[in-house]
């Protein structure tokens, strides 16, 4: 018979959330039992990674433009009202957390290392005899009288309150955590999971030449001919894919429903003054290569993919090129255009888009609606961020939320 353990609060799930909400749990209730329970050998493997290891735990402007899921801009508005940044950032000053904040927003703790973040959150859990139990597998949840059962593969866990903190489907520390799928047993509606701030899978002919460029450009994702959003930054080419922050972003509707990337390369230039600069160019050296009409614009391998995409040679002469293929370079320069793949690989996911729908919980508390005692949080909801730490902004705030409503 399988030993019987009796807890105030069970967290399921180590990662960010789940560790905030025990440590807010425990400070409230000094008297009484709180655990955590992991599937991983360890709590915290995913935060250890995220923002290259160095941790972007928030961003000073979240605010809910920030934000997608199906009701996330009413719930954002609350949540922030009293856990803002802010707030989160003099939380983590109290745990001893000293951070900086660059000209974007994004904040990071000073010793730029993930490391601390954790180190700090696990001294408190240390400090309120928070228990963390790791490795475990939790097979059944049930609901038992006021409170809720937990099985697992060696013991039976009692719990008045129940914090489900278990994340999505993505988990690129190279765990499958099963995500919303735990809630099933309580009748929770969900909106389908897809891979968000994740690489896009494209097609294109010119792609396998630009392997492992790096480019500055405005990246714009378009379907059906209409503009859903438009990002800038540093574009990274890959095998089949394109990936960088600005790309990322873009990710959640690219992954879910196709479409294309359109990638300005000049994106501080107008297309007459592209067109004027191209033609300049021309002229001044009319017996030269049409490949040399880049340089000091371009990395060669961009230049070339450029002349391939309009269909110039690259030793064509200069005054060979016509005007309706300097119309077809500059339109390429403006638009280099990449079929996208929808994609349902979380494996190189940061985050999962889709969840619990935000219908089910109270917006100020976190408990759902239907059972009492029962509290969702952080990415096992349908809310997903923009990349700069905002989805971790969302993971303590709601956590804080629902550790203060326990």
């Amino acid at each position: 018979m399988m030993k019987r353990i009796n807890v105030y609060a069970a967290v399921i799930g180590g990662g960010a959330a789940g560790m905030m909400c025990a440590v807010r749990a425990a400070e409230r209730h000094h008297d009484k039992r709180v655990v955590i329970l992991e599937k991983a050998d360890r709590v915290g493997k995913k935060l250890l990674i995220t923002g290259n290891g160095r941790c972007n735990l928030t961003n000073t402007r979240a605010d809910s433009s920030r934000y997608h899921g199906e009701g996330s801009e009413s719930l954002i508005n609350i949540l922030f009202k009293k856990y803002s940044s802010k707030t989160v950032l003099r939380v983590f000053r109290d745990m001893g957390l000293l951070t900086r904040a660059d000209s974007e927003g994004r904040v990071y703790p000073l010793s730029n290392s993930a490391n601390s973040v954790l180190d700090v959150l696990r001294k408190k859990t240390s400090e309120l005899d928070v228990e963390e139990r790791c490795s475990v597998d939790v097979r059944a949840i049930n609901k038992s009288g006021s409170g809720y059962e937990i099985i697992t593969a060696d013991a039976v866990y009692y719990a008045e309150k129940l914090i489900i903190a278990v994340g999505g489907k993505a988990d690129y520390a190279g765990r499958i955590s099963g995500g919303v799928n735990i809630a099933e047993p309580f009748g929770l509606k969900t909106t389908p999971l897809t891979p968000s701030l994740s690489p896009i899978k494209v097609k294109s002919d010119i792609l396998p030449s630009l392997k492992g460029v790096r480019a500055e450009a405005e990246a714009s994702l378009f379907q059906n001919g209409r503009l859903i959003k438009s990002e800038r930054g540093e574009v990274q080419f890959a095998d089949n894919s394109l990936s960088g922050i600005c790309i990322f972003d873009l990710s959640r509707e690219a992954n879910k429903n196709g479409g294309e990337i359109r990638l300005d390369l000049l994106p501080d230039m107008t297309l007459d003054e592209v067109s004027k600069e191209l033609s300049s160019r021309i002229m001044k050296a009319p017996l030269s290569a049409a490949s040399d009409i880049f340089t000091g614009i371009f990395r060669k391998n961009i230049g070339m993919a450029v002349l391939k995409k309009s269909g110039i040679r690259p030793g064509e002469l200069c005054n060979n090129i016509s005007d309706k293929e300097i119309n077809k370079l500059v339109k390429n320069i403006k638009a280099l255009p990449f079929t996208c793949v929808t994609s349902s690989d979380h494996s190189k996911a940061q985050v999962t888009a889709g969840g619990i729908r935000l219908s089910e919980i109270d917006p100020y508390t976190f408990e759902s609606k239907k059972h009492k005692g029962l509290y969702i949080i952080g990415e096992a909801l349908d809310v997903d961020g923009d990349c700069g730490g905002y989805n971790l902004q969302f993971a303590w705030a709601s956590a804080l939320a629902a550790g203060d409503s326990l």
